[in-house]
């Protein structure tokens, strides 16, 4: 067994964020917080890493995609070791939920990006401007924060960060703290795939960083976490004009109607209910069953 490290001093562990194993309690390594005042300087270099990143043809930021996607892939027992060890997951759930769904955004965007991405005619309806034309055209946003959580350590940031670049922005990414080394992995991930200076950022820290991150003025900020958090999220951008996604909790129903096949349909409300401990923005919270199969269904979920 792996000796625990030494507790640092109060002031070193203010300094810094801690990867530590909720199995055993462990400090496996540690991060240095990014200071807020350095903030508005990250997001600045961002833009320039962007302005240039934007410029570059559409199937060459995919092919970096592709690149990525094949980093990820060789390193995947690397990976779901990794978010076993921060995020606590099964090692078959850190490979299906994290780093299979991270592979499939990857390859997607490389493949599908540059059809999505290609300029579209619009035709206008009104006889007036017959004789007018109209395109609709996709223009990257500019520098994407995002503030990710940890319950999906690599599938919820890359499926931002993925798209974002395929569309020609530069992100700067706040992993949870309770995740940095998972953070690490992304932004060095995305350096040995080719990402130039700037244009994928990970900055480390709780959440007077996230708010730093918000406060240097990111042309969109993406915020995935709890109601609370995100209200506070929702407000400082809106006090900056910064547009804003926010995926925040809810209480997600699955209703089972009298017809379900029910040995699907009970497995289905158990993975819903209890996959990642039940600790997913999608988890099933609530079921409503009609009343002629309601006896049979609980038995078989039970």
């Amino acid at each position: 067994m792996q000796a625990a490290l030494p507790t640092p001093p109060v002031a070193s562990r203010m300094n810094s964020v801690e990867s530590v194993n909720p199995a055993t309690g462990d400090v496996c390594e540690r991060f240095p917080v990014t200071l807020s005042e350095d903030l508005p300087a990250i997001v600045e270099r961002a833009r320039h890493a962007q302005a240039e990143w934007a410029a570059q043809p559409i199937r060459q930021r995919c092919r970096l995609l592709a690149r990525l996607g094949e980093l990820l892939f060789a390193r995947r027992d690397e990976a779901a070791a990794l978010v076993t060890r921060e995020a606590g997951k099964p090692r078959v759930e850190a490979l299906f939920a994290d780093i299979l769904t991270s592979l499939d955004i990857a390859f997607y965007y490389a493949h599908h990006a540059p059809r999505l991405l290609r300029p579209e005619r619009v035709r206008h309806h009104n006889p007036a401007l017959k004789a007018k034309r109209g395109w609709l055209l996709h223009e990257p946003v500019g520098v994407v924060g995002l503030i990710a959580p940890w319950n999906y350590p690599l599938a919820v940031p890359m499926g931002t960060l993925i798209p974002a670049l395929a569309a020609g922005n530069a992100v700067v990414l706040k992993p949870s703290e309770l995740v940095p080394g998972c953070g690490a992995l992304i932004g060095e991930l995305c350096a040995q795939a080719g990402a130039p200076p700037g244009l994928v950022q990970v900055v480390q820290g709780r959440g007077d960083v996230g708010e730093a991150l918000i406060a240097a003025a990111p042309d969109k900020i993406v915020f995935t976490g709890s109601v609370a958090t995100g209200k506070r999220v929702a407000q400082a951008c809106a006090a900056r004009l910064i547009p804003s996604v926010l995926e925040l909790g809810g209480k997600d129903a699955m209703i089972v109607l009298a017809d379900a096949d029910p040995e699907i349909a009970s497995s289905a409300a158990v993975w819903g209910g209890f996959t990642n401990c039940g600790q997913a923005c999608l988890s099933v919270e609530r079921l409503y069953v009609e009343r002629p199969i309601a006896d049979s269904f609980l038995a078989l979920c039970v």
